[in-house]
């Protein structure tokens, strides 16, 4: 089956063929028709199968230009849905829609004049009830509502601004939730969200001779030396060091760099711009190996990752899930190896009981143990005290500060 079969507008379809998508994916064959359909969908589908396509093709389709915002699209963190909205235009290219991202952490005014004559809006949910507060986003006209990771935007605790949004657009509306796991706090807003959803769930593990995964036992103390031997061993081409806290992933990060690895850090404590940046340079393989948080990385398509190391082992058995299908991605081999001292063998029983997975334990010969600084959490160096600046303007108006 290919995508000029699927009765696809001329338009989307020639989009589609200029960036040189020909056969759809299960889930993008299983969904878009249902969709086009005018169904509600509930999809279920692994990483890095095209899920973006599989509700964004039909989407784009259904939007007429000029004709205010008809979509809207929620995604946990600001770098998916920056990626969303990216994969849209891409989409719309020859119907030239006007899709306005929205998120926090930058401007607001440059989002207020975008959302004027938008007609498709993808943002995080904070951003977005911001704006429907303010009376900026002008909802009435909403005829598709999607949830991308809805799994995790709950769990990252936006299940009340879902469910103020979701009051504030129209009922009669198609609604499409995407997101590589369903875990049981879905249901609430499942049930209540949709009407008659289609459910699709296609193969959500990857197979095991694509994505080979490994573990090692080592001492908290020589973890990060251990880690340092793996990637010199590995020689992976682009690569990502999970912590479990934006502490870690700077400390990381930080003895990375000591030892002449080229690494970066990416984490929610960074501005947007330095964010943007990260990933700019880590999607163009300026830098090579991204040291990461669960919810800086998660839903990110992110091209020719090679290979995954759990420097720490998440307590939630999806997040492992999610961590790992940043590689294999699209038929592509991959690599995960995760590195394991005694507080992380109860996480790790608990995630191997989940989805079976067969982890190869990893032979290692000796390595070098290298010293591992402790770093003070990173400040915001434009930032001064107050108290000498003050004195300066002593006797002058408060009214400046």
């Amino acid at each position: 089956m290919k995508f000029e079969n699927m009765n696809i507008e001329k338009s989307v379809l020639g989009s589609l063929n200029d960036i040189g998508f020909e056969e759809p994916t299960r889930i993008q064959y299983e969904s878009i028709p249902i969709i086009k359909k005018g169904y509600d969908v509930i999809g279920q589908s692994e990483t890095g199968s095209g899920k973006t396509a599989a509700f964004g093709v039909p989407l784009v389709e259904k939007v007429v230009k000029g004709g205010k915002i008809q979509a809207l699209v929620l995604a946990p963190t600001r770098e998916l849905a920056r990626q969303i909205a990216s994969d849209l235009k891409k989409f719309s290219r020859f119907k030239k829609l006007h899709i306005q991202t929205v998120y926090g952490g930058v401007s607001i005014r440059p989002q207020i004049s975008g959302l004027r004559k938008a007609e498709i809006v993808v943002g995080t949910p904070g951003r977005i009830l911001d704006h429907m507060r303010r009376g900026t986003m002008n909802t009435s006209n909403v005829k598709i509502f999607v949830l991308d990771e809805a799994d995790e935007m709950i769990d990252m605790g936006f299940i009340e601004d879902i469910e103020t949004i979701e009051k504030n657009i129209p009922k009669n509306r198609q609604t499409l939730m995407f997101s590589a796991t369903m875990s049981d706090s879905l249901i609430r807003i499942r049930d209540s969200f949709t009407k008659n959803a289609k459910k699709i769930k296609t193969k959500i593990k990857v197979s095991d001779d694509i994505l080979k995964q490994y573990y090692r036992d080592v001492n908290q103390k020589t973890k990060f030396s251990l880690l340092v031997h793996l990637i010199k061993q590995e020689k992976p081409g682009l690569s990502i060091i999970f912590c479990n806290t934006r502490r870690t992933v700077d400390a990381v990060s930080r003895n990375l760099k000591d030892n002449n690895v080229n690494a970066t850090a990416l984490h929610g404590g960074l501005s947007q711009a330095r964010r943007e940046k990260v990933m700019e340079d880590f999607h163009k393989g300026i830098t090579r190996v991204l040291v990461a948080t669960d919810v800086a990385a998660r839903g990110l398509d992110i091209k020719n990752v090679t290979h995954i190391f759990n420097y720490d082992i998440p307590k939630d058995p999806e997040n492992y899930a999610n961590r790992i299908g940043r590689t294999a991605r699209a038929g592509k081999s991959g690599k995960a190896i995760s590195l394991l001292s005694r507080d992380d063998h109860g996480s790790f029983t608990r995630i191997i009981k989940t989805f079976s997975y067969d982890i190869e334990k990893m032979k290692i010969t000796n390595f070098k143990v290298l010293p591992f600084k402790k770093y003070q959490p990173n400040r915001n160096r434009n930032f001064r005290s107050r108290r000498p600046f003050r004195k300066r303007f002593r006797g002058k108006s408060r009214r400046r500060w």
